[in-house]
């Protein structure tokens, strides 16, 4: 079966505003600022693209590189504005920078270390997939609100320093990564949703597999329950910005997962009633010596063999017919979430 793009994020940026002085001297707190805001842009720009590479859908442990060289880049960064001299005694924006990039090399060091191991097992079970991602919504708390700490220290220096900060002019990349955040927080609501079906029909193929009709049928009913309280859920939920495409391209995989059952697997679980019967009659048949088989009992043989190798032609054409039909409904699916982000993010 094909597995589905797994979409995770950091959320968090770094960014100062612009300022509205003419001030150009670097013992000026604007300069100051400025060259705060200087060193910072290279670690802010990298930030994005490891946050852009892990939104299309590259797995935290694929770009692993990409993180080990962020940690270097941000102890540099530090390293840089340790021997940048303090502005006044109590240098409260420079201990917020600093403070800013310590949050941020523990989070992507500690947490992600961590969430690596998490990414490893997620797909496993539901459950491990909602504490995956949860920890990764711990992890962007986190550096949201070491980012917060810091524009709220830039704001007070600005204003201890009669600075005006052009609020209407935030930076770009600041707004690209919050709103990746926004859309991925969405995306990973109705993922949650996809997903506990999806697994549930993982669980009836290798039911399947090992020729376990006990839990076939226990699995199909669970697949047909998850997937029309998700369909629910779904209709319930409000459409992004206005567009209803995410949760519309999940609402068709989950009915799809609907027709399956009502179609596929219960044609399936006659091909089982079939296979068992006749075992039975085969086990049955061969206990007995030749000498002893009537032709009541020849009969009754020819006749299972028949149904069941008509049952399992049958059973093997819709199994080839649902895997074509799962894999373009995975492939839409995929397709939709990649439009989806390149709408909004």
């Amino acid at each position: 079966m094909k597995h589905i793009k797994l979409i995770f994020i950091i959320i968090t940026g770094l960014a100062f505003m612009p300022l509205q002085s003419d001030a150009q001297s670097y013992d000026s707190p604007v300069a100051y600022m400025e060259e705060l805001s200087e060193v910072l842009d290279n670690t802010k720009r990298d930030t994005w693209r490891y946050v852009k590479a892990v939104t299309r859908g590259k797995r935290a442990r694929k770009i692993e590189r990409k993180r080990e060289n962020l940690l270097e880049e941000i102890n540099d960064c530090k390293n840089e504005i340790l021997k940048m001299p303090k502005y006044e005694t109590r240098d409260s924006l420079r201990i917020a920078v600093l403070d800013y990039l310590d949050m941020s090399y523990n989070v992507l060091k500690e947490d992600y270390d961590k969430i690596l191991d998490m990414e490893d097992i997620a797909e496993q079970s539901y459950d491990m997939m909602e504490a995956y991602l949860l920890a990764k919504e711990k992890a962007s708390e986190k550096l949201n609100q070491s980012f917060d700490n810091l524009v709220n220290a830039q704001k007070k220096f600005a204003q201890k320093h009669g600075i005006t900060l052009q609020d209407s002019e935030q930076d770009r990349m600041t707004e690209k990564i919050v709103k990746a955040g926004q859309t991925l927080s969405y995306y990973n609501e109705v993922y949650l949703i996809f997903f506990k079906a999806y697994k549930e029909e993982a669980y009836v193929m290798e039911a399947l597999d090992k020729n376990d009709i006990m839990s076939f049928e226990q699995s199909t009913a669970s697949l047909e329950q998850f997937s029309k309280q998700g369909i629910e859920k779904l209709k319930n939920m409000d459409a992004y910005n206005g567009d209803p495409t995410l949760k519309n391209g999940a609402i068709k995989m989950l009915r799809f997962y609907i027709k399956e059952v009502n179609g596929d697997f219960a044609t399936l679980t006659d091909f089982f009633i079939k296979k068992d019967n006749f075992e039975k009659i085969k086990k049955s048949f061969e206990a007995k010596s030749k000498r002893k088989r009537t032709k009541q009992d020849i009969k009754k043989y020819n006749k299972a063999t028949k149904q069941y190798n008509a049952a399992a032609k049958k059973a093997n054409k819709i199994l080839n017919s649902g895997n074509k039909s799962r894999q373009r409904y995975l492939e839409a699916w995929n397709e939709t979430v990649e439009d989806f982000f390149n709408r909004h993010n």
